[in-house]
């Protein structure tokens, strides 16, 4: 099989000898250089290596120069690479023997990236969730924005070779065409690579680096192509969850009844002997209004709530608890609104923090879950998209904090502004509050429910890491609430989530 070398390359005259020399040692079919935007004496250096030189006077942008390259290659298996990054000749040889072996795509495996003591970087988690949206979590975060990375000509032609312009819908294409993804060895670009003042500049429409804010965008075209060919969940099951309140249903209208200071929702699906140390707890808390929303409940537990001084909604259907939320935040009087589970004590000391941020102003006081990001990184797949998605909606100091998790409180504004039904999908209703600019903080962490997060979290990494083989099915309909939220993100912006295309010069791939 023929190989093709395309290097893009600008302003490269320092290093793309020594990149050509080591490219030669493969004797390939031909390679492709696409100078553009260069100053200095990159073509030349080109040509002296006998290289194929498309010259544009104009810098591309990112990835335009590469799909460019691919265009106009002959071989059967194309091999990328920069002009900037010398990459000794024998690590390049196992990325054409994958594709030589029956692969269509060969990328660089970077997944050691994934696996260091440290916060995962905003495009580490972009890139890791995106592969967990494709259902590819096998790929970690390695992905076709680094090089080397090599296509089977074959592959390219199914993809359209314009489409390598943005390499993550590149990517997503291919696993939805069916395309064999690998990732045969791990060459070090990280420590090589140029620092350009890209990389540090702010974009001015965004809270992160140019570069950063255009990787991002890139990740939002991937989830955009999958909303619109899967639906706005890209595939993932809602678990039959009802997306309906009950008819008849009117919220409560605290200019006919006495207005409670605080209101808690509580819902229960099942019995439970905590019920009674819940509420009381609540209570001491200072919650003045009680609203259990019991779906098929049993009614032990309904006739002590009652005792207790609880208002009681009973529903014989069952309800998903996201549902149930929203059912009782119809029925509350009070402007700030606290929701917990029948499941759990928490204690009023580690409740009142979340009712005293919405008094002072915060309209969105979240259970903060900061711990489980730091302590799986980038196996905790949940704690990775809610990452994600707010990172998507220029909130990346919320970490992978969400309305998924209780206890979490609510000014009642937010839920007039964003409707009920928003509540039913937690990472949908937080991003329709932030787009409206209410104010979202991670207020307080409840220990005993992030420790029930964290056993669950554990047990799905054993799953993706073959330990154990039944997958958590509320995990499924997480993630595709998270692709839901990004779906809504996108319908109020444009393709990239308004995150800049990096001035890419598409007009060259028509």
């Amino acid at each position: 099989m023929k190989v093709s070398v395309v290097i893009p390359a600008q302003d490269e005259q320092q290093t793309l000898g020594r990149v050509l020399k080591e490219v030669k040692h493969l004797q390939p079919h031909e390679i492709i250089v696409v100078v553009n935007g260069s100053k200095d004496g990159t073509a030349k250096i080109a040509e002296s290596f006998g290289c194929r030189v498309i010259y544009f006077e104009q810098s591309l942008g990112n990835d335009i120069g590469r799909a460019i390259g691919a265009k106009h290659a002959t071989g059967d298996i194309l091999l990328f690479l920069d002009g900037d990054i010398i990459i000794p000749h024998d690590e390049l040889v196992p990325f054409v023997h994958a594709i030589q072996e029956g692969y269509d795509i060969a990328l660089n495996d970077l997944s050691w990236l994934a696996s260091l003591n440290i916060r995962p970087h905003y495009t580490t988690a972009c890139k890791i969730a995106v592969n967990v949206y494709l259902r590819q979590s096998n790929l970690s975060l390695n992905s076709l924005i680094a090089v080397p990375h090599a296509i089977k000509r074959e592959a390219i032609q199914k993809l359209g070779w314009e489409h390598l312009g943005d390499p993550i819908l590149a990517q997503a294409m291919a696993v939805k065409l069916g395309l064999r993804i690998t990732a045969p060895s791990s060459v070090d670009v990280i420590n090589t690579n140029k620092i350009r003042s890209v990389h540090r500049e702010l974009d001015p429409k965004s809270c992160y680096p140019k570069t950063t804010s255009r990787i991002i965008g890139d990740h939002l075209r991937a989830i955009h192509y999958l909303t619109n060919m899967f639906g706005s969940r890209a595939g993932f099951s809602d678990e039959n969850r009802s997306r309906k309140l009950p008819n008849n249903l009117i919220p409560a209208n605290s200019s006919t009844k006495r207005k409670a200071k605080y209101s808690v929702i509580i819902t229960v699906s099942e019995e439970t002997n905590m019920i009674s140390s819940v509420i009381e707890q609540v209570k001491l808390a200072g919650v003045d209004e009680i609203i259990l929303v019991a779906n098929k409940a049993a009614k032990g537990t309904i006739a002590t709530a009652k005792l207790e001084g609880a208002v009681v909604m009973e529903y014989q259907k069952d309800f998903n608890h996201n549902v149930a939320r929203a059912v009782g935040a119809m029925h509350a009087t009070a402007d700030i609104c606290l929701f917990i589970d029948s499941d759990h004590v928490i204690l009023a000391k580690d409740l009142k923090p979340f009712l005293q941020a919405v008094e002072k102003g915060v309209d969105i006081a979240l259970n903060n879950l900061q711990v489980l990001l730091d302590t799986y990184k980038a196996t905790d797949f949940v704690s990775i998209g809610q990452y994600f998605v707010n990172m998507a909606v220029n909130r990346p100091d919320l970490l992978n904090n969400c309305l998924t998790v209780v206890p979490y409180a609510l000014h009642k504004k937010v839920i007039k502004t964003i409707g009920y039904e928003a509540l039913i999908v937690p990472s949908l209703a937080q991003m329709k509050a932030i787009l409206a600019g209410f104010k979202v903080e991670a207020v307080h962490q409840v220990k005993a429910i992030v420790d029930q997060k964290s056993k669950l979290t554990n047990k799905q990494v054993r799953v993706s890491e073959g330990i154990l083989s039944k997958p958590i099915n509320e995990f499924e309909q997480i993630l595709g609430d998270q692709i839901e939220a990004l779906a809504y993100l996108l319908q109020q912006t444009d393709e990239r989530g308004g995150f800049t295309d990096g001035g890419r010069r598409r007009e060259f791939l028509q």
